[in-house]
């Protein structure tokens, strides 16, 4: 009965070039809408697009043309050229990056007193050995095998030349997961500047880290002493007391991780 309804209705709308109505319940929809040359409508029932697991099995698709993937789950069509689906927005998170933001700064300052004999070799991917932790870091979160991590450090360090003018050197660096990354010296130049202090900015960008979540951290390593007027640097805060030219909340070491995926 349902497919001689259909026939007859489809002939009827080629033989008199009009509309066409499908419908079960002809109490509530009696005809269709003028905007529409076939119109499938009811209340409790639905339209069951075709279920096709490859699209590869349909023949001179035309333009227009949709199906239902049944191995995918998603509504394909054809735009005259290729097969293309239905985009829903877990699958626009697939492929537009994703940036995400994480910070951390220092809550008090670190004071450093040992010092080398001469300057290490520094190497990427080393260990903490050595090293001093500030006591600066962010756990960052993974979640696609593709992703670049851009991470800027920043903060000032002192040295408690409280006396007599100094220059200094040190290194700051960046490790993910106990691992160093990113490493930067500097150097803190004075003929004549008592309790000397100096900004440091270190950044750097590493791809593809493993999905999940990794800690970013902060590390300091002095380098050797440049004179004997000063017995420590001192980072995030003043070396001394006595030092009353450093803002203990402009020195504070700020960390800043963005992770794009």
């Amino acid at each position: 009965m349902k497919r001689n309804l259909l026939f007859i209705a489809l002939f009827i709308s080629i033989y008199n070039f009009s509309q066409v109505l499908i419908t079960t319940n002809s109490s509530v929809y009696n005809e269709p809408d003028n905007s529409s040359v076939l119109q499938i409508a009811d209340n409790d029932k639905g339209f069951l697009m075709p279920r096709i697991a490859n699209e590869n099995v349909i023949s001179q698709p035309t333009e227009s043309l949709t199906f239902y993937k049944s191995s995918t789950g998603k509504f394909n069509f054809y735009s005259g050229s290729q097969w293309s689906k239905i985009y829903e927005q877990e699958d626009a998170a697939q492929v537009i990056d994703v940036t995400k933001n994480f910070v951390a700064n220092s809550s008090g300052k670190t004071t450093i007193t040992n010092f080398p004999s001469s300057i290490p070799n520094f190497t990427i991917g080393s260990g903490t050995t050595g090293w001093t932790d500030l006591n600066v870091y962010t756990t960052i979160n993974i979640t696609k095998s593709t992703n670049m991590n851009l991470v800027t450090v920043e903060g000032m360090s002192q040295i408690n030349n409280t006396s007599n003018a100094s220059s200094y050197q040190f290194a700051v660096g960046i490790f993910v997961d106990n691992e160093l990354k990113v490493v930067r010296k500097f150097y803190g130049y004075s003929t004549n500047a008592t309790c000397l202090w100096k900004k440091f900015n270190v950044s750097g960008v590493f791809e593809n880290l493993p999905v999940g979540s990794h800690v970013v951290k902060v590390y300091a390593y002095n380098l050797p002493k440049l004179s004997n007027n000063y017995s420590n640097i001192t980072y995030g805060g003043a070396a001394s007391t006595s030092c009353n030219n450093l803002n203990e909340e402009m020195a504070r070491i700020f960390l800043t991780a963005q992770v794009a995926e």
